[in-house]
């Protein structure tokens, strides 16, 4: 991914927190020096693309404008657009939130965020972890990752086992949000970073919808 499609905008906690008029909480304090660099890295790398896809997937189909353009270009082809988008964004949320280690006795070490807050084992990290997962949880993505996602269960696929999907793009967003908050816990507490990208220059949703509504109204012409 190129540096121009990964720019988050960063500011300092106490900047954040004075601009939206909110009460800073209690600064955690992690020792750095128990992670590796490159996995740290690694991990960063797959969560922008992840962020990225989410920024794309709220642009394109997060207005009535939007989806009014799209629905009149091509309303067949861009409604399996967004559920592609929705299924691959759940697919790399839930590899996120995978345990630590998986595979006989945990052999398999796992690039999950979980591996990163028990590495740390930080009382404040393990919290707001658990208060993610939970919230992770109640959405059935996992389920579906699981039985339809990642595999095809077919008793999930006979229609012989049945789970709920409860989620909305605004749960999506928040525990993107709420990954990103425990990410700048570990590498730096007195950051915040925007989970939403800025996407690279006359390349960006808007860009691409003005041309689509071009498009219609040359073939309304």
């Amino acid at each position: 991914m190129s540096d121009e499609q990964k720019v988050f905008r960063t500011s300092s906690l106490e900047e954040f927190y004075d601009r939206m008029g909110l009460s800073a909480p209690e600064k955690v304090t992690v020792d750095r020096d128990l992670f590796e660099e490159t996995e740290l890295k690694c991990f960063e790398d797959y969560f922008v693309s992840l962020c990225t896809d989410l920024t794309i997937y709220n642009q394109l189909f997060g207005s009535n404008d939007s989806i009014a353009v799209l629905n009149e270009f091509n309303n067949f082809i861009f409604h399996r657009i967004q559920l592609n988008f929705i299924e691959k964004i759940c697919l790399k949320i839930a590899c996120l939130m995978d345990p630590a280690a998986s595979g006989r006795n945990g052999s398999n070490k796992n690039l999950s965020l979980k591996r990163f807050v028990e590495i740390a084992n930080c009382p404040e990290l393990n919290r707001a972890y658990e208060k993610l997962y939970e919230s992770y949880e109640k959405t059935g993505i996992k389920t579906w990752r699981n039985k339809i996602l990642a595999h095809t269960d077919l008793n999930t696929a006979m229609g012989n086992f049945t789970f709920d999907l409860n989620f909305e793009t605004d749960d999506l967003n928040q525990i993107i949000r709420e990954i990103q908050d425990i990410i700048d816990l570990i590498k730096d507490p007195e950051v915040y970073t925007d989970t939403e990208v800025t996407l690279p220059f006359n390349s960006d949703v808007n860009s691409f919808i003005y041309k689509l509504k071009k498009l219609n109204r040359a073939t309304d012409a």
